[in-house]
């Protein structure tokens, strides 16, 4: 398969790492491997236009990607609830006490 344009696309380091963390999060979401499963590509290239239209919180983008997804398995016949975005809290935010 010959790559396109929107294949080549240049991003930084920090923005692979957001987008990678997507992807392993909705591949967990739809509880399959996110290296050897078919569709791992298809879920990959989602999550990059996802992340290229201005979604860039890896949270976001994980649940925009895995509902996505889930509309294919729909056209195949195969139905689930849409995932929920549920956004994390930053690290130093889930112990502070008023």
């Amino acid at each position: 398969m010959a790559l396109l344009d929107r294949d080549r696309r240049i991003f930084a380091t920090s923005d692979w790492e957001v987008m990678q963390r997507a992807h392993n999060k909705a591949s967990l979401m739809l509880d399959r491997c996110p290296k050897t499963h078919p569709r791992c590509n298809a879920l990959a290239r989602t999550v990059m236009a996802l992340f290229d239209s201005g979604v860039h919180n890896a949270d976001e983008l994980a649940a925009l990607a895995a509902n996505r997804e889930l509309g294919h398995l729909a056209i195949q016949g195969y139905f689930h609830k849409p995932f929920a975005f549920k956004p994390s809290l930053p690290k130093n935010d889930s112990t502070i006490r008023h």
